[in-house]
């Protein structure tokens, strides 16, 4: 349903009449920026979404229509394969994005060995890096146990390297390094690749921001920012030409030692 936010209460007195309607008004005005944030949320998804099923369509149409050599059929099956990869991806991004604004994602709080999940995380990216002619080198530097939830700590490690597969050229070297600092739990995912616009810098946890260069939905790095926020810590970015860096910061276990 419509909601009309755009009439305030008069709050004139210092009463609590007045102190009320104030309230009131302050909610007014959370709520409108909520419903526009939902019709702006709604709008991009929708954008998202048209591209590929519509490059679906237009192939289905042309595979139906005409009889295209073995070679341009391969080639249709590949691209089609791309975009149904690209509209899965999408939907389990806005499935995850639904759930945090929602508030019902689970986020448990383990005792997570972050060099494991690096390890792990790392090796399911092997294939795409070998695509890719770059190395994925993984670190370890004092034992970093955070008190997190491993899965969703994977799924922010899988959305760093795929934005650092995608953002670089071929031949980048990538690297995961975790390690105990100021009491925290870190893990940092870097590259040696071109670095990130100055204009985007601060733009990059943006829901449905890619910057100029490369095609893509935009939201994970948003997804991987929140999911941090829900564990109780932080992603961060620090980007220059030659060197890109996301440093995950997250509570440490209280089991380990100081």
């Amino acid at each position: 349903a419509e909601g009309n936010f755009s009439t305030p209460i008069p709050d004139e007195g210092q009463d609590e009449v007045g102190q009320l309607a104030s309230t009131f008004n302050e909610m007014q005005q959370r709520l409108a920026r909520l419903d526009s944030a939902r019709k702006e949320f709604i709008a991009n998804a929708s954008h998202e979404l048209r591209t590929p099923i519509f490059s679906l369509g237009g192939f289905v149409e042309l595979l139906d229509e005409d009889e295209p050599d073995p070679a341009v059929r391969a080639e249709f099956v590949r691209t089609m394969r791309q975009q149904i990869a690209r509209l899965t991806k999408l939907t389990a991004d806005l499935l995850d994005l639904s759930k945090l604004d929602a508030d019902v994602l689970e986020v448990r709080a383990d005792e997570v060995e972050l060099e494991s999940v690096a390890r792990r995380v790392a090796e399911e990216f092997d294939p795409v890096a070998e695509q890719h002619r770059s190395t994925i080198a993984v670190e370890e530097d004092g034992g970093a146990v955070a008190s997190a939830d491993a899965d969703r700590v994977a799924q922010i490690i899988r959305i760093l390297l795929d934005n650092a597969l995608t953002h670089t050229p071929e031949g980048t070297s990538i690297s995961i390094t975790a390690h105990r600092r100021d009491g925290a739990a870190s893990l940092v995912v870097a590259d040696n690749g071109p670095g990130i616009a100055p204009q985007d810098r601060t733009r990059v946890f943006d829901r449905f921001y890619t910057g100029d260069r490369v095609s893509g939905s935009g939201l994970g790095l948003a997804i991987a920012r929140e999911l941090a926020i829900r564990m109780h810590g932080e992603l961060g970015v620090d980007s220059r030409r030659g060197r890109t860096r996301f440093e995950l910061r997250l509570p440490e276990s209280e089991g380990v030692p100081a």
